[in-house]
């Protein structure tokens, strides 16, 4: 079986960048009267006026409880480069099924240039948008080394500073604390 190589430093850059971007922004409204919120259907940024971030949490159900003030860090996002959507797809649904991952985004046409063993490479890839708790990220990031077609899996963390205080809520659910041994 021949070794796949490992993601790019590009690609690394790039998420490194963005979320560097998004955490400022993040910083620079948390004064002001607006709040960023993260639409998980796009994961494209929503600005709402504080008015209307305070009536859609009022608005509660069973399945969205209106929680305090977030504790910044508690979740992280991961980010992992995969050869081609199959594995991507495999790989996503094991670490939902043990919540490892409350949700994993998959982002296939990713272009990746980089160097290895001494050569210039440019692949396609498919990249892991992970959600998940910052306690259980050394655990997901064993569990992706063990799974993963790449002998060198990427496997970085940003963590999340803000957010939808109902989907940080459930992503709380969907992945519990590490249990204690």
């Amino acid at each position: 079986m021949s070794e796949v190589p490992p993601p790019t430093l590009a690609i690394i850059c790039i998420v490194t960048i963005l979320s560097a971007v998004l955490v400022a922004v993040l910083i620079k409204n948390r004064s002001s009267d607006v709040a960023i919120v993260i639409d998980e259907r796009s994961s494209v940024p929503v600005t709402l006026q504080q008015n209307e971030v305070t009536a859609s949490m009022s608005t509660t159900s069973a399945d969205q409880a209106e929680v305090g003030p977030y504790e910044p860090g508690q979740h992280s996002i991961a980010y992992v480069t995969t050869p081609d959507e199959n594995s991507a797809k495999a790989l996503a649904r094991k670490l939902v099924e043990r919540k490892l991952a409350a949700c994993v985004n998959i982002i296939p046409g990713l272009t990746s240039v980089y160097e290895w063993e001494g050569k210039l490479n440019e692949d396609h890839e498919t990249l892991l948008m992970i959600k998940t708790r910052t306690s259980r990220v050394d655990e997901l990031a064993k569990f992706v080394r063990e799974n993963h077609p790449y002998s060198v899996a990427e496997v970085i963390s940003v963590p999340i500073e803000n957010g939808n205080p109902p989907y940080l809520e459930w992503l709380s659910r969907s992945v519990p604390e590490r249990k204690k041994t």
